[in-house]
Parts: C-alpha cells; structure tokens; sequence
C-alpha cells in the first residue's frame, strides 16, 4: 500500500467518500420506498370507506377528526411528493453509481490493472 502513489491514494479517499455518499442515498431511497407503500396502503383503505364515514388523523401527538375528501387530498398530495422525492433518489443513485464506475476505471488505469 505504501508504493501506491499520491494521486491514486487521493482517488481512493474519493472513491471511499462516493461510497458513503452512495449507502445514504439507498437507505433514504428505502425509507422513501416504505413511506410511500405506506401512504399507497392507506388511500386505498380511504378510497373503500363511505363518504359518511368518520375519519381521523394524526397531527403532531395528537388525533384530530378530519373529512373524508380532505384526507384524500392530503394523501394524494403525500404520494405525490413521496415520488417525486423517489425519482430524484433514483437520479442521484445513478450519478453516484456512474461515478464510482468512473473513478474506479482511473485507478485501475492508473495501477496498471486491466479492468
């Protein structure tokens, strides 16, 4: 490891950091994943009810009754949000993957290793 240049030992660090980088965008892209499903379950659950039925939900710590039509909308614009914050996830997953792809083949190159 000692004979490894500068250059290269600085492309590691890097390539390290893209990894970090990586693993904090999927676990946020899984918490994203199951709150959606989530949100999914529930509109559905809503959709079924009677336009009569009572209906209630969390604010903060406490439980307020709400209408039908007003917690549709507020799923929907949920679900909405969920998959647009999923999508840009999925971009910055790509980029970073591309990246490491990147990056890797330099060192390799760098090193001599055919890759």
């Amino acid at each position: 490891m000692q004979n490894i240049p500068p250059q290269v030992q600085q492309m590691l660090g890097q390539l390290e950091s893209y990894q970090q980088q990586l693993q904090l965008v999927i676990q946020q892209k899984q918490k994203v994943q199951v709150d959606l499903n989530d949100a999914k379950k529930a509109l559905e659950e809503l959709e079924k009810a009677g336009e009569n039925t009572l209906m209630y939900k969390t604010v903060g710590t406490l439980i307020v009754r709400t209408d039908r039509a007003e917690a549709l909308e507020e799923l929907k614009e949920k679900i909405e949000t969920l998959e647009i914050r999923l999508k840009a996830l999925e971009r910055q997953e790509q980029k970073i993957n591309e990246a490491v792809k990147a990056l890797t083949q330099k060192i390799q190159g760098s090193l001599g290793v055919a890759g």
